[in-house]
């Protein structure tokens, strides 16, 4: 682990009336970890597309992953997390950054996020971090643009061995980005190996670091 801490990143599938109902669980369940040591901040993620084939995404960060398991331990805890998953599949695993790209202009307002999970072999990894590179560049300079994380997987056999994590000041922002002829030669020139799962998602319940 390095000192820059870890991510957990959880992409949840279940039935759409059911997504208030996690969601508050979730925001109760957050509530009583995000004053543990070591807690840095969680965000859970509504798509905002109803028909997503991920309508909600969790993204927490931690000092480390001994910090996240010691804030987890609480039998409450367990036992409500157990009882939200049984109503959902959760696929969730630990990550760390493995490139970043952030704008010199500062946006206010809620924004757009958008999540990219990637699935593919984790010896390729390196490969697939160059061409997404070349894409998150020229992103990173288009109007409207906030941040860009892109998340390596810490298990190399976890589903998602990549997860893309970027803010936009709106879904317009987003888009008229994506249509960026560069930018399509360069999405049309990555590798086959990799799998990609994109969607527009916002912030439906969120526990800033500020706050702890």
């Amino acid at each position: 682990m390095t000192h820059d801490g870890m991510t957990v990143i959880d992409t949840i599938r279940l039935p759409l009336d059911g997504a208030n109902e996690y969601i508050a669980q979730w925001r109760e369940r957050a509530g009583k970890v995000s004053r543990a040591p070591g807690f840095r901040s969680a965000r859970m993620h509504r798509a905002t597309s109803a028909d997503a084939p991920l309508p909600l995404v969790m993204v927490a960060e931690w000092d480390s992953v001994a910090a996240r398991d010691a804030a987890l331990r609480d039998s409450a805890f367990r036992a409500s997390a157990r009882a939200a998953g049984a109503k959902a599949e959760v696929v969730g695993s630990e990550y760390r950054v493995a490139a970043e790209y952030r704008s010199a202009v500062h946006s206010d307002g809620p924004g757009i996020t958008f999540v990219n999970v990637f699935e593919l072999p984790a010896e390729h990894f390196e490969e697939f971090l160059a061409h997404w590179r070349t894409r998150a560049e020229l992103m990173s300079a288009a109007p409207g643009f906030r941040d860009n994380r892109l998340h390596r997987a810490l298990d190399p056999a976890a589903r998602y061995t990549a997860v893309n994590v970027a803010h936009w000041d709106s879904a317009a922002a987003w888009r008229s980005a994506t249509e960026n002829p560069a930018f399509q030669r360069r999405l049309a020139a990555a590798p086959g190996f990799a799998t990609a799962h994109p969607q527009l998602y916002e912030v439906v319940a969120d526990f800033p670091a500020e706050d702890r």
